[in-house]
């Protein structure tokens, strides 16, 4: 009895741990594609919601920039338009000649000296120089240039000359050109206006640069973190072959342990075979007892009718 309770403990163990395990690995299944399912949710959400955000700094980025824009070219026309006033000022210092050949000497000590005077007040010209329609210089602050003709400004004053003037930002210095002249049908010259272009920023509000810098800012963090999510993501994806790898290395322990569950239950069955064997020499031996004592028991009958057989006849006498 003792190795039947043996054998039977064994190879119910054995079944019970290979029943667990299975057991583990249906449950571990479903819990690890819900997890991924729930992350995989999240994360469209959290992409979607950053995306969203991100469009919106991009808009609002787009927006401040283009009023930007705008207020920076209203401020440099007014500028532009307050040297075009100044350079009809001046057109009024200049004589016919001056218009037509270059100032030196004497005349250019008085033209210099009549000029800064006019400006200096103003306090927003940095340089004056006049040209002729050819591009050649007649009058210049720097006295050295005055004469000289610079070949890469040459098409710009040429052109100049034959239209309505124009302005121009430089290295950090804006320049306005504007034809004059004494009469009409008479020669025509160019007068430059140099201004810095602090001048024009000074005119420019403050409110829509710092939108634009908010904004800039809100769409670098969005972009970013919108990035993030898609990396999120790749992990994610990655989990259930990292649980299918996990589940392959468990399917290979329990391969493993095989040979060890296997030997259990050769184990059992021979316990069991052994305790057949016992039990069938018990009931051969019971048997044989029972026949025993059936011969015994004939053997007395046979001794009680052996002992009766001869006084039968004497009671007959």
């Amino acid at each position: 009895m003792v190795a039947i309770q043996a054998g039977t403990q064994t190879a119910a163990s054995s079944v019970a741990v290979g029943a667990a395990v299975s057991r583990a690995e249906e449950l571990k299944r479903p819990i690890a594609s819900g997890g991924t399912m729930f992350g995989s949710v999240v994360g469209r959400e959290r992409r979607s919601l950053w995306a969203i955000l991100s469009l919106l700094f991009a808009l609002g980025f787009a927006v401040s920039t283009s009023m930007v824009h705008s207020e920076r070219n209203g401020a440099l026309d007014s500028v532009a338009k307050l040297a075009r006033d100044d350079a009809q000022l001046l057109t009024a210092t200049l004589t016919g000649q001056q218009l037509t050949q270059p100032v030196t000497g004497s005349s250019y000590d008085r033209l210099a000296a009549k000029i800064r005077r006019s400006v200096s007040w103003k306090g927003s010209i940095a340089g004056v120089t006049v040209w002729s329609s050819h591009g050649q210089i007649l009058f210049s602050l720097n006295e050295s240039l005055v004469g000289t003709t610079p070949p890469e400004m040459q098409p710009l004053i040429v052109g100049i000359s034959q239209g309505a003037g124009g302005t121009r930002v430089l290295d950090d210095t804006v320049q306005t050109f504007m034809p004059v002249s004494k009469a009409t049908g008479g020669p025509v010259a160019v007068v430059e206006l140099d201004q810095p272009f602090a001048f024009v920023e000074a005119r420019i509000g403050g409110f829509w640069s710092m939108l634009r810098l908010g904004f800039a800012f809100g769409l670098a963090v969005s972009l970013l973190l919108l990035g993030l999510t898609f990396v999120s993501s790749r992990s994610l994806a990655r989990a259930p072959e990292d649980d299918e790898r996990q589940a392959e290395g468990d399917e290979g322990d329990l391969q493993a342990l095989q040979p060890y569950f296997d030997g259990a239950v050769d184990q059992d069955k021979d316990l069991e075979g052994d305790v057949e064997s016992q039990e069938s020499m018990r009931q051969r031996r019971d048997e044989l007892k029972a026949r025993a004592k059936e011969a015994e028991l004939r053997v007395k009958k046979l001794e009680a009718e052996l002992h009766e057989a001869p006084s039968a006849p004497k009671s007959e006498q």
